[in-house]
């Protein structure tokens, strides 16, 4: 893979997280491979926790939605890591809509690409236990 490939991954996943700030989730979806294997943090306890396929990442994000409200969300630096891998560090918080409790955490985001730049591979890494807690009554 050559530098441009690499280089579009990083630009990638930068236009995925400002896709995301502005709530433009058909944005994000179009980017994700038929075959993507999507992991979200928590799963068992947090409401978009679990293991997606493909365009099934959509409902991680709609239960996400129902579940929290961000209040930030802020991707600090994106580095590549192999041809393919792209791994992000950042920090957010967002409150429980079900209680308005707010949780904070830093986070970790690995994603992995396909030849023609769609995502294959994403898993997200954050406080989970914050955000349960956040959760509850």
């Amino acid at each position: 893979m050559n530098t441009e490939i690499l280089t579009d991954n990083a630009t990638t996943v930068a236009n995925l997280y400002a896709a995301f700030g502005r709530g433009d989730i058909p944005f994000i979806v179009k980017h994700i491979d038929d075959n993507c294997k999507w992991i979200g943090a928590g799963e068992g306890f947090l409401p978009q926790g679990g293991n997606y396929k493909g365009k099934e990442a959509l409902n991680f994000f709609m239960k996400l939605n129902e579940a929290v409200e961000f209040k930030s969300f802020n991707p600090l630096a994106i580095h590549h890591i192999g041809d393919a891998e792209v791994v992000a560090f950042g920090n957010m918080s967002g409150a429980a809509k079900n209680t308005g409790k707010v949780s904070s955490s830093d986070w970790v985001m690995h994603w992995k690409f396909n030849e023609e730049g769609r995502v294959i591979y994403f898993h997200d890494f954050h406080d989970t236990a914050a955000e349960y807690m956040a959760m509850l009554p």
